[in-house]
């Protein structure tokens, strides 16, 4: 059964949708997500007001129908199609969404610093009625998530190390990917900020520049952040974090934050894909004057999908790893990772001490765990 906290939740987005686009319809005014005026509410903007109050009306009836699937009862129609009215509902409201969340998060550095030196009054943009739609639905869009994946109950079919080697296999892959894209995207910022040769552009001034230079930055960050998913310090804490060095890594902590970036990097990628078709040949003609600085927001499309894939994998793989008793760090050196065989110290010890002179294993199976610590 859903629980009061999350219903509330769920039915924020509904709520906040259903006010913008009667608003709009009864007083013949813009919808507040088509608003050429607001810096945040321009997501359906090239599809006019209309569209957007129609569309909107359809994402907050897919969000209460996904909140009466979960809350009905198992046996029922809907009950047993929870998952993919939920998984719809998420998509539709996905597709409401465009780079304004993901902006906030890069741009939020800035922003701290304009509070902390009392330029705070600049920050007067916020107040807007399309950014307070966009987070409910981000905020609906998780708690139903959530929801989702409390009712459905997992598999517990026996697992093998085989299927582990696959899915730290496949954790890898992807990993590097969703590692690539963000630090390549960084790295053209950092030149426009330095204005090196074909990565300016006329209207670029130095706010610009310095808004990438805070992109390229968060960028950064949440590069070595998808790094630890397949590094010993993604699944156990480093010793320099008091309190928590050494225990385990809850598996959510990585995955949530993974899924939901990924999500916000799709809504990105849609609101590019739609505002360059909308753009017509003059919109072309500028992103083609400057083609190394708008070609990188190609790389968001593979940067979400493969962040998205790279969080689930960690999942399958951290929970494979926990049903066969293997709870030491799964992260594969590069030998390892090609002949698709999962790190285990202990097996390790094992084999070497059956291919080692006893004093020889004996000091190995010594130094081996301190020399895996002080890496991690």
């Amino acid at each position: 059964m859903l629980k009061i906290p999350r219903l509330v939740l769920i039915l924020l987005a509904p709520l906040t949708l259903t006010a913008g686009s009667v608003h709009s319809l009864l007083t013949g005014g813009l919808h507040p997500l088509a608003d050429p005026a607001d810096n945040f509410g321009q997501s359906l903007g090239p599809f006019g007001s209309g569209f957007a109050a129609a569309w909107c009306l359809v994402v907050a009836a897919a969000f209460v129908f996904a909140c009466g699937s979960l809350r009905a009862r198992p046996g029922s129609w809907l009950g047993d199609r929870r998952r993919p009215i939920a998984l719809t509902a998420g998509v539709v409201g996905l597709l409401t969404l465009d780079h304004t969340l993901l902006m906030l998060l890069g741009y939020l550095p800035m922003i701290i610093g304009l509070v902390v030196t009392g330029r705070g009054g600049t920050l007067a943009d916020l107040a807007s009625p399309g950014l307070a739609i966009q987070v409910s639905v981000a905020i609906s869009i998780v708690t139903l998530l959530l929801a989702l994946r409390a009712s459905v109950t997992r598999e517990a079919g026996p697992v093998t190390e085989v299927e582990l080697a696959e899915a730290t296999r496949r954790t890898r892959r992807w990993t590097k990917i969703a590692i690539e894209a963000p630090l390549v995207y960084a790295l053209t910022r950092v030149l426009m900020y330095f204005e090196v040769p074909g990565f300016t552009a006329p209207g670029i001034d130095l706010e610009v520049r310095l808004a990438g230079l805070g992109l390229a930055v968060a960028a950064v960050f949440g590069a070595v952040l998808t790094w630890g998913l397949i590094r010993p310090w993604g699944e156990r804490f480093p010793r320099w974090m008091i309190g928590l060095a050494g225990r385990r890594v809850p598996i959510d902590l990585a995955v949530l934050p993974a899924l939901a970036v990924a999500g916000l990097v799709l809504a990105a990628s849609r609101a590019i894909a739609v505002g360059a078709f909308a753009a017509g040949s003059d919109g072309w003609r500028e992103q083609l004057e400057a083609p190394l600085i708008a070609v990188p927001q190609l790389l968001w499309p593979l940067w979400g999908v493969a962040l998205a894939l790279a969080a689930l994998a960690y999942q399958r793989r951290r929970r494979i790893a926990d049903r066969l008793g293997n709870t030491e760090s799964m992260a594969l050196s590069p030998r390892s990772s090609r002949e698709g065989e999962p790190h285990d110290l202990t097996a390790w010890k094992r084999s070497v001490s059956g291919t080692c002179s006893p004093w020889r294993a004996s000091f190995w199976t010594w130094w081996a765990p301190r020399l895996q610590c002080s890496s991690s």
